[in-house]
C-alpha cells in the first residue's frame, strides 16, 4: 500500500556495518540469555503500550498480522499473504494455519476480528485506534481468512498492522478480561514472570511457527545505571547491554569480550508543549520557544553530538529541511524575546516540565540544557523528574505544561503524527494541540498511494508542524548495543525492536 521500501532498503544498506559480524565464533550455549537495560516495563497489554521497554518485551510475546524487516519492508507474520482490491477499499488476509496460542489453543480469524474490534472500541483506549478507524467491517469467511472493509483508501494501513500496538490477542482472553494480566501470545517467547523494577523472564516457545528460539530462558534485567551495565558486560554477566548514553558508549568501545553496535534510529527527541495550557495556547509564544532553542547545542551537550538535528518527519523516504517553516533562525534569543513581548509575555513565565528517568540516559541533560537556553528569554522550566511508569501516566493525562520526550518514529509519516494531530487521534490529549490544518494534511497524505503526491503533502505537513510549533523537534540519536562476543543472529533495528532475539544462536 505504500512505496517506501526502496528508500528504506537504502537506509539499511548504509547501516549494515552496525550489526555484529557474521564471522563471530559460535556462542555455544544460549539456553540462559540476559539482556540488561536501565528501565522496566510498565504494563502487559500490547495494545496500550507506549514505553519502549514495554514494546520491546511484548513484541517478543505477541505477533501481528504483518511485520517489517530491518529495511522497513513489509513481511508476512500471522498473515502469509494479502490482496488489495483495485479501489483500495478491501484488504483480504490469508492466515497461517496450525498456529497455537501459548496455552495450546488454536489461533484463527476470530482472534483477528476480536483484536481489531477491541482496538477500534474507544473505551479500550488503544494507542493505535486512530490508525485503523477507516475499517468499517471485518469478515471472517473461514478460520484462515480475514477481510477488512475500508471507508476510504488508507496508505498506512499495512504499516499500522505491523505495530506492536496492533498485536493480535486471543478472542478468549478478550472475552475473559485477562488481557494485560496474564500475557498469552503467539510469538517466539512465552511469558514466565515479572518482578517489578527488577526483571522480566520469558521462555522459548517450542511451538513457534517461525521455529523455536535457541534461547531457552530470556531475562531482561533492570540495571538503573548504564555504567553498571558496562561493568556487567566486562564481567561477562550479560549477553547484551542496551545503552543510550553516548558517553558510556565511548568508554565501552569494543573488545574485552563484547562488541559495540551502533544503530541510528527512527525515534526523535522532542520538547513537547501543551498548547492547551496558559501562555502556550498562544502560537507566537510556542514559536518563540522554538526559535530560542539551538538544536545543535542540545545535541552536542546531551548526546556528545552523536546524532542528527531533525525536523518532525524522520521517515527515510521523506527527507525535508529540519527547520524550514519556523519564522526565525533557531537559537536567535533576541528575536525570540521580541516575539514573547509582542505576544504579551515579555516578563516571562514558568513551565511545569516532566522529565523521564530510567528509559534513556540523555533526558536529564536535555532538560538542563533546555532550561539554560530558555532562561535567556525569561521562560523558566521547573523540572519534575519521574520514573517511566509515573511519567507515562502524567504524559497520557496531559498532566504537564512541557515534556522532554523521546518518541518512536515510523517508516510512514502518517503513523508518526496521525494519532497525535489527526482527526480523532488516539493520543490527541497528550499531543497538546488540535489543529484542523494538521488534521487535513494528515488525511490527504494517508488517502493517496501516489508517492509524489505524498511527498508534497508531507512536506507541507512538516512546515505546518514547525509553524504551529506544538513541540520543538531537536534531534535523532543513535542506540548502542553491547553484544557479547560469539553471539550470532542479533540484529539492531532502526525501530528499536528486539525481535531478532528469536534468531540468536
Amino acid at each position: 500500500m505504500t512505496g517506501i521500501t526502496a528508500a528504506a532498503v537504502a537506509l539499511t544498506v548504509g547501516l549494515s556495518a552496525c550489526s555484529p559480524s557474521s564471522g563471530s565464533s559460535s556462542s555455544g550455549d544460549v539456553s540462559a540469555f540476559t539482556v540488561a537495560r536501565t528501565g522496566d516495563i510498565d504494563k502487559l497489554d500490547p495494545q496500550l503500550a507506549t514505553a519502549f521497554q514495554t514494546q520491546q518485551t511484548l513484541g517478543l510475546v505477541y505477533s501481528s498480522l504483518v511485520k517489517t524487516g530491518t529495511d522497513g519492508s513489509l513481511q508476512p507474520d500471522l498473515a502469509t499473504a494479502w490482496t488489495i482490491s483495485p479501489d483500495n477499499l478491501t484488504v483480504t488476509f490469508t492466515l497461517r494455519t496450525g498456529v497455537t496460542w501459548h496455552d495450546g489453543t488454536p489461533f484463527g480469524s476470530a482472534d483477528v476480528k476480536a483484536s481489531l474490534e477491541r482496538i477500534l472500541n474507544q473505551s479500550t483506549g488503544a494507542v493505535a485506534r486512530s490508525n485503523l478507524t477507516a475499517i468499517t467491517g471485518i469478515d471472517t469467511p473461514d478460520p484462515a481468512t480475514v477481510v477488512l472493509h475500508l471507508s476510504k483508501p488508507t496508505a498506512s494501513l499495512l504499516y499500522s498492522l505491523a505495530s506492536v500496538n496492533t498485536s493480535i490477542l486471543a478472542a478468549k482472553d478478550i472475552t475473559a478480561g485477562t488481557v494485560g494480566k496474564s500475557p498469552d501470545g503467539t510469538g517466539p517467547f512465552t511469558w514466565k514472570q515479572w518482578d517489578q523494577g527488577q526483571q522480566v523472564v520469558l521462555t522459548s516457545n517450542a511451538a513457534y511457527y517461525g521455529g523455536a528460539p535457541a534461547i531457552g530462558t530470556l531475562t531482561f534485567r533492570v540495571i538503573p545505571d548504564e555504567a553498571s551495565i558496562l561493568s556487567g558486560m566486562k564481567a561477562g554477566a550479560f549477553q547484551i547491554g542496551l545503552i543510550s548514553d553516548p558517553g558510556i558508549a565511548q568508554q565501552a568501545g569494543s573488545g574485552g569480550g563484547y562488541e559495540l553496535v551502533k544503530q541510528p534510529t527512527l525515534a526523535y527527541h522532542t520538547f513537547m508543549l501543551n498548547g492547551r495550557r496558559g501562555p502556550l495556547q498562544n502560537q507566537q509564544v510556542r514559536q518563540a520557544i522554538a526559535c530560542a532553542v539551538d538544536r545543535d547545542q542540545v545535541l552536542k551537550t546531551a548526546a556528545y553530538g552523536d546524532g542528527t538535528v531533525t525536523g518532525p518527519i524522520t521517515s527515510p523516504a521523506f527527507p525535508y529541511p529540519a527547520t524550514d517553516g519556523l519564522p526565525c533562525t533557531p537559537g536567535d534569543t533576541a528575536q525570540a524575546k521580541q516575539m514573547l513581548a509582542a505576544a504579551g509575555y515579555g516578563g516571562g513565565f514558568t513551565l511545569d516540565t516532566i522529565v523521564e528517568t530510567g528509559e534513556y540516559a540523555s533526558a536529564g541533560a536535555e532538560a538542563q540544557n533546555l532550561q539554560a537556553q530558555l532562561a535567556k528569554i525569561g521562560v523558566n522550566l521547573q523540572l519534575r523528574q519521574l520514573p517511566t511508569s509515573p511519567y507515562v501516566q502524567a504524559w497520557l493525562a496531559a498532566d504537564y505544561e512541557a515534556a522532554v520526550a523521546l518518541n518512536g518514529g515510523s517508516y510512514d509519516p502518517y503513523l508518526m503524527y496521525g494519532r497525535y494531530f489527526g482527526a480523532g487521534g488516539s493520543l490527541s490529549k497528550p499531543a497538546g494541540l488540535e489543529s484542523p490544518k494538521l488534521a487535513d494534511l494528515l488525511a490527504q497524505g494517508n488517502a493517496t498511494n501516489d508517492e509524489a503526491q505524498r511527498k508534497a503533502i508531507y512536506g507541507d505537513l512538516q512546515k505546518q508542524l514547525l509553524a504551529e510549533s506544538p513541540w520543538i523537534w531537536m534531534f535523532r540519536s543513535d542506540d548502542y548495543y553491547l553484544v557479547k562476543s560469539g553471539v550470532q543472529g542479533f540484529t539492531a533495528r532502526p525501530d528499536e525492536l528486539l525481535t531478532s532475539l528469536a534468531a540468536v544462536k
